[in-house]
């Protein structure tokens, strides 16, 4: 074998490893253990070495923490994993850190629960996934709709996320270590819950070739505390005109972190869709619910 026909060998074998880096489009989902390709308590290590690099990662409950990051799926689509401390604590940004939860979303409809429950089953008939899981705590949102549905014995939780502006539902799902968790109290039937967003702050940075915009949102409950926990789901615009649809959980003290990277100059904006909190809902009449930033 000569050694230009050894350098090409190499060269698309590299080539194959990239195109294969991303989390896999099919299989079984073990509820409070594994989904394709990733199992609780894998290594932040383990977890690139089996799917690759992430798409990228932000801080949640201290800074630098990298906590949340977000992978790519084979095929389309992308998955959502939060890292705690190898000692249990807050992640640090380490080879160690362990996975703790692991969400998928709508476009990742290849992932079958061993219940038989997928995000697409999820998305068109909500009760198959009360009839699948029946010891599921479910709450139900201000329409009187199912917004989610966990069960804390099996580590399975399903979401449905109304998008305000466009009426539309959309479904995430997530495994968790079972019995980690445990369902919020009910309130007080006289208390009445709510969050809403206080503010949002934008910071950008650029190189010859890259922008990126950073956006930290501030949650409180109606006592102005942190609303740790709320799920936010926002949408960057960017400067021509695309949408970018994005999501974080707030950190224990009540803010959700955001980024979008581009090379495109103009106005980047951060519209918030919807924040989720059991027993919580979401006062956008009382709330901050969109920012811009203009990058040169």
């Amino acid at each position: 074998m000569n050694r230009c026909y050894t350098i090409i060998l190499l060269f698309l074998a590299i080539l194959s490893q990239s195109a294969s880096a991303a989390a896999p489009a099919q299989g079984e989902v073990i509820e409070g253990l594994l989904v394709p390709g990733i199992s609780l308590g894998d290594s932040r290590e383990q977890v690139e070495g089996n799917i690759g690099p992430p798409l990228f990662c932000q801080s949640a409950d201290v800074a630098g923490d990298r906590a949340s990051c977000s992978f790519e799926v084979i095929g389309g689509g992308t998955i959502g994993i939060r890292y705690t401390g190898a000692d249990g604590g807050n992640a640090a940004n380490a080879p160690d850190d362990i996975v703790h939860s692991i969400r998928w979303y709508e476009q990742v409809s290849g992932w079958l629960t061993t219940a038989g429950i997928n995000t697409g089953l999820a998305a068109a008939n909500p009760m198959a996934v009360t009839d699948a899981y029946p010891n599921a705590e479910v709450t139900y949102n201000m329409f009187g709709d199912i917004y989610r549905a966990v069960d804390f014995d099996l580590g399975i939780e399903v979401t449905w996320v109304l998008d305000f502006y466009s009426g539309v539902t959309h479904v995430n799902m997530a495994i968790f270590t079972a019995l980690t968790q445990e369902p919020p109290p009910p309130p007080t039937p006289s208390e009445s819950h709510e969050t809403h967003i206080a503010d949002i702050g934008l910071t950008a940075a650029k190189s010859k070739r890259t922008r990126q915009v950073s956006a930290v949102v501030e949650i409180r409950d109606e006592n102005g505390e942190p609303a740790s926990g709320a799920e936010v789901y926002a949408s960057w615009i960017l400067p021509d005109g695309r949408t970018q649809s994005a999501q974080d959980i707030a950190s224990l003290s009540g803010y959700a972190h955001f980024d979008v990277q581009s090379g495109l100059r103009g106005t980047y904006t951060l519209m918030i869709n919807n924040v989720e909190l059991a027993e919580y809902a979401f006062n956008a009449e009382n709330s901050v619910l969109q920012a811009s930033i203009t990058v040169k």
